[in-house]
């Protein structure tokens, strides 16, 4: 008897082993665009949300994109014609769409044995790679930059930070933060490629760039990360278990009108849960750590996350504006100037609770609620073709023009003389 018991107790182990890691598929689901004409409409598409029928990918106050699975697709259909309201196919077969960019990690090789690390522009880096660029980084450009820990997560993975300064203990320190949102694979590579690029070409940086302080939290959200890459794709919260669901959406996590009746989502199922009280997450407890401890607190903060194109400002769950409404204009238009320099890429502008739609307990919210005058959000590309599935291809174009976005924001904070995006630096800055 004790040997059945046994044989039993592996063999439902490695059941339950096997379906924590077995993939998700979204075979057949589509992406659905349709434009929203008032309170009505909006209220149908809460209710497929609600239902389950169909799952948000962007909100504006004109605009809905959604994934809807195969099985759901007549009656989402049939409720959105009762309506009158049609659609547009963004994405035909969401599945073939992930199929075609591979998570594997690259291989070492000849080229990559040399350099001293894999991560490239061509492929999207699991945490792997993204930590041993971090050691590369650590070991080579040891007298500019240093990979600080900044907490540990549920699953036990650390939240790490590059600290890059030029030794002034005057310097202004600003915040680059990406990865809050497991699934928004271009605002992790696009921390990446401004610190790669801040901290390689550190002697040929502008003043206005070496006399700061820069600290990069590529991936805040590294369990989140890791399960995007490894069993869904589409994944968008921390990894943190609950009685019925798993995980908290961070970037609704922070002491900044939490709690709003019909804002703040309060089901744990729910792909914007808020968690059970604020900082109730490692990921949000670190970034209120880090910036209470930073002395002085930092000048800006640029929160990344995908898609849309958009730079936005506070507030996110109040429609009244900020005292400094004059000051965020101005600033996200010569930061989205230089965007558009760089790439010829053009970014809308505004506060986040008129631009796209209302949010509670926002990093950006809580940052400038502390202080940080500068705080910003920039979604990245695009505007809803590929959504959060954006090629390879793109990586390196969509890097450079936060890049420019931020050198931009340094600049601007400098108040440099030279504030036109439209004068040259006599710079190349890529």
């Amino acid at each position: 008897m004790p040997f059945i018991n046994t044989y039993w107790f592996f063999f439902i182990a490695i059941s339950v082993t096997s379906q924590q890691v077995e993939r998700v598929t979204y075979d057949g689901a589509q992406v659905w665009q349709t434009s929203l004409r008032g309170a009505e409409d909006l209220l149908l598409i809460k209710r497929l949300v609600d239902n389950q029928d169909i799952s948000i990918w962007n909100l504006r106050p004109t605009r809905a994109d959604f994934l809807v699975r195969a099985q759901h697709k007549v009656k989402v259909y049939r409720q959105m014609t009762a309506r009158n309201l049609s659609h547009t196919v963004l994405i035909m077969d969401v599945q073939r769409r992930i199929d075609t960019q591979p998570v594997t990690p690259a291989l070492w090789t000849e080229n990559t044995l040399r350099i001293g690390h894999r991560l490239s522009w061509k492929k999207y880096p699991t945490l792997n790679i993204i930590e041993e660029y971090y050691n590369f980084l650590a070991e080579d450009y040891s007298s500019i930059c240093r990979v600080q820990s900044i907490g540990t997560t549920a699953e036990n993975r650390t939240i790490k930070m590059i600290n890059i300064t030029n030794g002034n203990p005057n310097n202004e320190i600003i915040l680059i933060t990406g990865g809050q949102h497991a699934r928004e694979w271009a605002s992790v590579t696009s921390a990446l490629y401004i610190l790669h690029n801040i901290i390689t070409k550190f002697d040929k940086q502008k003043s206005y760039v070496k006399n700061k302080n820069w600290l990069i939290i590529p991936v805040v959200n590294p369990d989140g990360y890791v399960y995007s890459h490894t069993v869904d794709r589409l994944w968008r919260k921390n990894r943190r278990k609950f009685m019925y669901c798993v995980g908290v959406d961070v970037n609704r996590n922070f002491d900044v009108d939490w709690g709003i009746a019909g804002i703040t989502e309060n089901n744990e199922c729910k792909t914007t849960y808020s968690g059970p009280y604020p900082f109730s997450e490692a990921e949000s407890i670190a970034l209120r750590n880090l910036i209470e401890s930073l002395v002085p607190k930092p000048i800006a903060i640029v929160d990344f996350h995908s898609y849309g194109k958009l730079l936005l400002f506070p507030w996110s769950a109040r429609a009244q504006a900020t005292q400094d409404l004059h000051l965020h204009r101005q600033t996200a238009d010569f930061m989205t100037s230089s965007m558009f320099k760089s790439t010829k890429q053009n970014y809308s502008l505004g506060a986040t609770y008129h631009v796209v739609y209302p949010a509670t307990g926002t990093f950006l919210d809580w940052a400038y609620s502390k202080g940080v005058a500068h705080s910003y959000v920039i979604e990245s590309r695009d505007k809803g073709e590929l959504g959060f599935l954006l090629p390879p291809e793109e990586i390196e174009d969509t890097g450079k023009e936060l890049y420019a976005a931020v050198r931009a924001l340094a600049k601007r904070i400098k108040g440099s003389d030279e504030d036109s995006p439209n004068k040259s630096d006599n710079e190349t800055w890529f």
